[in-house]
């Protein structure tokens, strides 16, 4: 669905209890040097432009803890980290202070619990009531306009403008553009500092604090925005869908017909959806993760089996097909390495 007065996108079909969220849900992308590199010159930006530096950092949906922890040793800050996948210690100790840990997600429930930054990267997008949520971080900033608001969610735009039909997924409940995310902040009462595209237009980040006027429960017309072309988008996208998919079914074909060896690099959910979308039938057998935690796990639905990057060296594949093109550099480098001639092909 599309809210042509906000430019919000969702799936008015989506059902919660059909997900699974807990330890065993591993996203972690932080096994690649070119997104470490990514979260912590974020980190360093953000510390270095709100002075947070001997404070207190609460990150919701914290994964696996490498942001916090970050945000922590850079800027000598104590951290506290919610998320239902946590796996670790209850309490670590980074820089000058400590992190505390909660295995759960983060609600009225622990109010109690408050950061001079709050954190909320690629969370918001999976939350079925997002105005609500965001309703819950207002609250429990209760008015201290010296807390720092930062959150970050995939960019509808790239998805749109780039006919990326793999990044459309069940998880994702929600899909926010420039005009959509400034909009559900300042709804809520807050003051956008920062909106910006960043990691190659893929994501999108906002920073914000509290307003100073009362603006929750204004007559919607107050933050009317222009969402023609963003409505003429989403609707070629819906028309482009088969246009995206078609060139892919004659690769796999003909890739089929002249026995190619074909494997995906990244066994994430652009590549659950790829291979779920196409008819891949046996032209695709292995997906490869640098990612020790998905490694001998099988992709879901299609069944590939997840691999390392070494079995390549025995495999000799034909074609790479690569999920990402952010991370093309760092894969072709990598195949050099293993003496892998083998054609790179962003998805």
């Amino acid at each position: 669905m599309f809210c042509p007065a906000c430019g919000f996108i969702w799936n008015s079909s989506f059902d919660a209890g059909l997900l699974e969220y807990s330890q065993r849900y591993e996203n972690s992308l932080d096994h690649s040097s070119v997104f470490r590199e990514y979260v912590r010159d974020l980190a360093r930006r953000l510390i270095h432009t709100y002075g947070i530096v001997n404070k207190r950092v609460l990150e919701i949906g914290c994964g696996k803890g490498h942001f916090l922890s970050l945000l922590c040793e850079e800027g000598a800050n104590s951290g506290v980290g919610f998320d239902p996948s946590y796996v670790g210690e209850r309490v670590r100790h980074s820089g000058r202070g400590s992190i505390e840990y909660h295995k759960d997600f983060y609600g009225d429930n622990h109010a109690s619990k408050t950061g001079d930054l709050v954190c909320c990267r690629h969370v918001f997008e999976h939350i079925e009531n997002p105005a609500d949520f965001l309703a819950i971080v207002h609250r429990m900033i209760n008015g201290n306009r010296n807390v720092i608001v930062y959150f970050e969610v995939p960019n509808v735009r790239f998805i749109l403008n780039e006919l990326s039909v793999w990044d459309v997924i069940y998880e994702h409940c929600n899909y926010f553009s420039r005009e959509s995310l400034a909009y559900v902040f300042k709804r809520a009462g807050f003051d956008v500092i920062r909106l910006e595209e960043s990691f190659g237009g893929q994501f999108l980040s906002i920073e914000a604090r509290i307003s100073i006027e009362e603006r929750d429960g204004r007559e919607k017309s107050v933050y009317s925005v222009k969402t023609s072309e963003l409505a003429e988008s989403v609707d070629a996208f819906s028309l482009n869908v088969s246009a995206r998919s078609r060139p892919w079914i004659e690769r796999l074909d003909l890739w089929r017909t002249d026995k190619t060896r074909a494997v995906i690099w990244g066994g994430g959910a652009k590549t659950v959806s790829f291979l779920n979308m196409l008819p891949v039938n046996e032209t695709i057998t292995l997906v490869v993760d640098i990612n020790p935690s998905k490694q001998g796990l099988y992709i879901p639905g299609s069944g590939q089996e997840i691999v390392a990057p070494e079995i390549l060296e025995d495999y000799q594949p034909g074609a790479v097909i690569l999920m990402n093109p952010i991370y093309k550099r760092e894969v072709e480098q990598e195949l050099d390495e293993m003496k892998i001639n083998a054609s790179v092909i962003d998805a």
